[in-house]
């Protein structure tokens, strides 16, 4: 079996990334996979007692094949850094696992990811093997994954080079300009995701837009692509403490995210799914606080889509 790298950026939060890194230390082929670690340049005074802590954690660590750590001479910001470490990972490895510094893993979790490399390399339409799992309910049954469509985790994911340089040439400023001026493409997304195609505006001139969350999300459904989720998680997010972007203590969902379980497997077997149960889940997603929108501003990108689509409307930078 070949063992795909794990790439993870980071800055400051050393407590988390330590986490993080030991969680995938304790896992089955640890030894075996490379760990390659980006380390943003601090910006500010106040973030350099947590970038030293975690520079001189990295020059003592052990336990996987080799560990690599590619520190910034200048801070390049959080996405700058994430593009520059996945160029890199690119031009070297043909797959990769990628997390951000605030996720712990299951023991499992290596032998899910590089099993599901494996097993889904030639089917194209797989765009990643996500470890994260939904808390929703999921019907008990013999499958142990789904194929989600709708919505895309970036909270510890395997994929393959050739899906992400894909991704990253297909999912551009101009992309989301001919989905707006496509009434039906926008009719697809509206269908499938009021929250992707309420936040999918904004794409259109945003000139950091990069393969993530919302934008796999949106370009799973309008591509006809999936990614591979656990029934169970095997990743954890401890980011929901205030210390991370987008992760306020006080989101409604904070505490749906906080109470989830990881599995506590050590191997895992095989990837057991159907359609049918798959499209249910990806239904139930829509319905839970997952797929939650804000209604006025659905309404609004309504009006603009309208108006953009016939040279009326144009969206700000």
């Amino acid at each position: 079996m070949n063992y795909a790298p794990i790439v993870i950026p980071t800055l400051n939060r050393f407590e988390h990334f330590k986490n993080c890194v030991e969680s995938l230390k304790n896992n089955k082929y640890a030894d075996k996979t490379d760990l390659i670690v980006a380390l943003d340049y601090p910006p500010a005074e106040k973030y350099e007692e947590g970038w030293k802590l975690i520079s001189g954690y990295l020059d003592s660590l052990s336990g996987f094949k080799q560990v690599i750590v590619v520190k910034r001479e200048k801070n390049l910001g959080a996405i700058e850094n994430i593009k520059s470490i996945l160029g890199y990972v690119c031009e070297k490895y043909e797959t990769f696992i990628f997390t951000e510094d605030d996720n712990i893993f299951a023991k499992c979790f290596l032998d899910y990811a590089n099993k599901g490399l494996e097993k889904f390399k030639d089917d194209k339409s797989i765009e990643s093997i996500s470890g994260y799992s939904y808390p929703i309910s999921y019907n008990k049954n013999e499958f142990n994954v789904v194929k989600i469509q709708r919505y895309f985790s970036d909270w510890g994911f395997a994929t393959w080079k050739d899906r992400y340089l894909e991704a990253k040439d297909t999912l551009t400023n101009d992309f989301f300009e001919k989905l707006f001026k496509s009434k039906n493409l926008c009719k697809k997304l509206r269908s499938a995701s009021k929250k992707n195609y309420t936040r999918a505006i904004s794409f259109i001139k945003d000139k950091n837009v990069r393969p993530y969350d919302y934008t796999n999300s949106i370009g799973q459904i309008l591509l006809d692509r999936f990614s591979i989720m656990p029934k169970e998680t095997l990743v954890k997010n401890t980011g929901w403490d205030n210390s991370g972007v987008h992760c306020a203590s006080d989101n409604s969902i904070a505490k749906l995210f906080n109470e989830q379980h990881l599995s506590e497997n050590i191997v895992w077997n095989d990837f057991y799914f159907d359609e049918i149960d798959s499209l249910k889940v990806d239904g139930e997603l829509d319905k839970s606080l997952i797929g939650e929108y804000n209604k006025i501003d659905y309404l609004k990108v309504r009006v603009k889509e309208f108006l953009y689509r016939h040279n009326l409307f144009e969206p700000k930078n």
